[in-house]
């Protein structure tokens, strides 16, 4: 029979325990930071990361650069819509890495610790891919659909960072911050920037709903992701997971997977495919305008 130990009722043992994990994963975190310059530096991105080896065992330390004033227009955006920082992210990614574990389709890396300048993860075998196209294939397809269709099942009522969803209508923020960048960056008289502006205008009299606001991937990409030779093996870089509109994911997705009946079957094994048509004109111009 088992029975449930109340908090005042843990035997001193476990309780030993349950700290020590605390206190492994704060002295892994602790030492990375400490050393980190010394680590070999696997990449630069959004961060610099560092693989680097700890009483026997190897992980990784992802350091964001982009802060303050350094932030690229993608990460500008994130903060203006989904209230999106990297310091804000770190404090709740366990949130984020709970939900992403239980993912029976595609694994992620063993998250250990995080503060507000850098996160530890243990590594994780497999080869990069450049690009935003996903490897062809049925079963890369049918997984992916599966991995991101047991995200959207998940339904929330606003959108932001998970824990702290405290953006209430998504297409309003976006479209605030649609037209800063607009009055700020396409303002000339030029040709290109007047139809830029008679675009936006045209897309902003529509209206525009989602089917439901899940925890999605802002800038989904195959590069976000390693692989097996072309198998799918891990999904890495899991910065910019934020509760959105699932129809974002999905409006990139179909263009990035070129066998969308697979990703769509797989996808509808949790829920329905939503309708895409009307939704990706928005995003889509969102990200170019944005990042042009």
């Amino acid at each position: 029979m088992i029975r449930k130990i109340d908090r005042d009722d843990i035997p001193e043992c476990v309780r030993v325990i349950r700290e020590s994990f605390g206190t492994v994963a704060d002295d892994i975190l602790e030492y990375a930071k400490a050393y980190r310059a010394s680590f070999e530096q696997r990449g630069v991105s959004s961060n610099e990361v560092r693989t680097f080896e700890y009483e026997g065992r190897k992980y990784v330390i992802k350091s964001p650069l982009m802060v303050g004033d350094s932030l690229s227009p993608f990460w500008r955006m994130m903060e203006h819509v989904f209230h999106f920082t990297f310091a804000r992210q770190n404090a709740g990614f366990g949130r984020v890495y709970n939900v992403l574990k239980d993912n029976p389709h595609i694994p992620v890396p063993v998250f250990v610790a995080a503060d507000e300048g850098a996160m530890v993860f243990e590594y994780t075998e497999g080869a990069s891919r450049e690009g935003d196209e996903f490897p062809a294939g049925k079963e890369n397809a049918y997984r992916l659909g599966q991995y991101v269709g047991y995200l959207h099942q998940s339904v929330h009522q606003n959108c932001g960072i998970l824990g702290t969803e405290d953006v209430t209508d998504f297409f309003s923020a976006a479209a605030s911050h649609m037209e800063a960048c607009i009055n700020a960056h396409w303002n000339s008289e030029e040709r290109t920037d007047r139809r830029v502006r008679a675009f936006w205008e045209a897309l902003r009299q529509r209206r525009f709903d989602s089917a439901g606001y899940s925890l999605i991937m802002a800038d989904m990409s195959a590069d976000q992701f390693l692989y097996d030779k072309d198998r799918i093996a891990a999904c890495v870089d899991l910065d910019a997971y934020v509760i959105g509109p699932v129809e974002w994911e999905l409006s990139f997705l179909r263009k990035q997977v070129e066998d969308w009946d697979s990703f769509r079957a797989g996808y509808e094994t949790y829920q329905n495919m939503p309708q895409l048509e009307e939704v990706s004109d928005f995003f889509f111009f969102f990200d170019g305008a944005e990042l042009l």
